[in-house]
């Protein structure tokens, strides 16, 4: 019975840090801006030194007085 718990125990013990380990780095930052370009070089530099850009995308947000549209980018990370 001791034997099964320190095994259970051990078990949990490395899913836990499998688990909690890889998911911490990664994320994303969102913009919006007049010209997709310098929105996502704009948002690029925003992203932690060391990190791989996994995505990029830009979405068209009409203007409601019917003026130039903008742009809402994200860039994404791991």
């Amino acid at each position: 019975m001791h034997s099964i718990m320190k095994v259970l125990f051990s078990a949990l013990t490395c899913l836990s840090v499998l688990a909690l380990g890889s998911p911490a780095n990664s994320g994303s930052v969102t913009g919006v801006g007049f010209e997709k370009s310098a929105t996502l070089e704009d948002l690029k530099s925003n992203v932690p030194k060391g990190v791989k850009i996994t995505d990029t995308s830009c979405e068209t947000v009409g203007v409601p007085s019917g003026g130039t549209n903008k742009y809402r980018c994200t860039v994404t990370w791991e």
